[in-house]
């Protein structure tokens, strides 16, 4: 058997990050009868880019065969995954391994909802959580690359006409500092800040615009160029992003990633509806939990999509662009760099990526997990063996967390033939997990 991976993925971790927050508000309702998948819809003008198939314009990359997996390779993904499903008592697991370009198997097993029959099936969307950075990366990407942005454009340059009351240690942050949480802001922000965003109604952009402006306006937790994992940060890049593009961040992440990668099933907040069972439920401890964060850090951790879909970005992102390129090959580079001087046995983070260094990965990982408490995702990509894997769970406890690390572990001995052990991820071994509780 192989050893389970040590993961970012430990909620206590996320936790650290500002991620686990939702369920910290009082009064917050774990099961709101209105709350509904928010879908993302084709924009009615200009349209959005055709769906392209995904093909790679490397020289170095053979062209990827047809996104279909292999039923043999189903079933194994679908033992790996029952075994633990059933170790952990979980509602339902769903797994995705890619190489050389393609899928080479995935599955889905378990229920959509606990004391409910209904299966969950290999085509469900799953939430990504803190997962959607990296989508969010690519799309600042797009907009460096069309000259509305630049890696040193500042947050003043970017948004003092629209939030006149900056502070002024954060006026100088630029957009890569932002992208490599290297802003000196709080992961998620003052309680009141945060509290309000939670209550928040009203279109998503003006929930980020309140959000972001009440950000700006206090003072930083450390001094720019400094570590801090911040979902508030990249509820900034979201709002530059939507200033930038003259458009909301999530019709510009449909136009400019999500169309040309051919992804098609992608939303915000928790997927289907709150009345149906027509997709997977979140779920905390076995319970159902239909809740997410705010609607203000859509480009930061609210992301879902099917298996399918993430392997698509996936597939992108271990170097196989469409046609045409959705990114310049020195953005695309720049976006998985890191930034300064990072040792070989540090974590480090890129634009939306962890980047562990790994024997099994044969340099550095891009890595990354996902959990608001009731979902929990995670990946794993090897750039130079050209593969990837992908775990994701209707639930949010630490046996979730563990659950996909041991289910990510055994796919990655089975399909790359190696075993990983230990990979030593960037999570805060000094914080405890805890349940969260409210007032926290």
């Amino acid at each position: 058997m192989p050893r389970p991976l040590q993961t970012v993925s430990i909620l206590a971790a996320l936790a650290a990050m500002g991620a686990l927050a939702w369920l910290s508000a009082p009064g917050n309702s774990t099961t709101p009868s209105n709350m509904k998948s928010v879908a993302l819809s084709k924009p009615a003008a200009p349209p959005a880019p055709a769906a392209t198939p995904i093909t790679t314009t490397s020289a170095d990359k053979a062209t990827p065969k047809a996104i279909a997996s292999d039923v043999g390779a189903d079933a194994q993904i679908a033992s790996i995954l029952n075994a633990e499903l059933k170790g952990a008592n979980l509602p339902a697991m769903a797994a995705i391994v890619v190489k050389d370009g393609r899928v080479v198997g995935s599955a889905a097993v378990g229920v959509r909802k606990m004391k409910d029959a209904t299966a969950v099936t290999v085509s469900d969307p799953f939430h990504l959580a803190n997962n959607t950075k990296a989508f969010t990366g690519v799309l600042i990407g797009r907009l460096v690359d069309e000259g509305k942005l630049r890696w040193d454009t500042t947050i003043a340059e970017a948004l003092g006409r629209e939030i006149p009351g900056i502070h002024p240690d954060f006026a100088g942050v630029t957009v890569d500092q932002l992208l490599h949480h290297r802003s000196g802001m709080l992961a998620r922000g003052p309680t009141e800040v945060w509290g309000a965003a939670q209550r928040a109604k009203g279109p998503a952009s003006q929930q980020r615009a309140t959000y972001v402006e009440a950000m700006l306006s206090a003072a930083p937790a450390k001094q720019a160029g400094q570590y801090q994992y911040s979902n508030a940060g990249y509820a900034v890049l979201g709002m530059i992003a939507e200033v930038a593009g003259g458009k909301p961040y999530e019709q510009l992440l449909q136009e400019q990633v999500l169309s040309p990668l051919g992804i098609t099933t992608a939303g915000f907040g928790p997927a289907g509806d709150a009345k149906a069972v027509d997709a997977p439920w979140p779920h905390l401890d076995g319970s159902p939990s239909f809740t997410d964060n705010p609607d203000a850090i859509n480009s930061s951790a609210r992301l879902h999509m099917s298996m399918a879909d993430w392997a698509k970005f996936a597939i992108f992102e271990l170097g196989h662009q469409p046609t045409p390129p959705l990114l310049k090959p020195d953005t695309f580079a720049h976006l998985q760099a890191l930034q300064g001087e990072v040792k070989d046995t540090e974590m480090g983070y890129a634009c939306g990526w962890f980047r562990p260094k790994r024997d099994w990965v044969g340099g550095r990982a891009l890595h990354h997990v996902g959990s608001n408490v009731v979902t929990f995702s995670e990946i794993w990509l090897a750039p130079e063996k050209d593969f990837g894997v992908m775990v994701a769970c209707n639930e949010g406890n630490p046996e979730a967390g563990e659950a996909c690390d041991a289910a990510a572990a055994a796919m990655i001995e089975r399909f790359l033939g190696v075993a990983p052990g230990p990979l030593n991820s960037a999570r805060d071994r000094s914080n405890p997990v805890k349940k969260p509780k409210a007032g926290n």
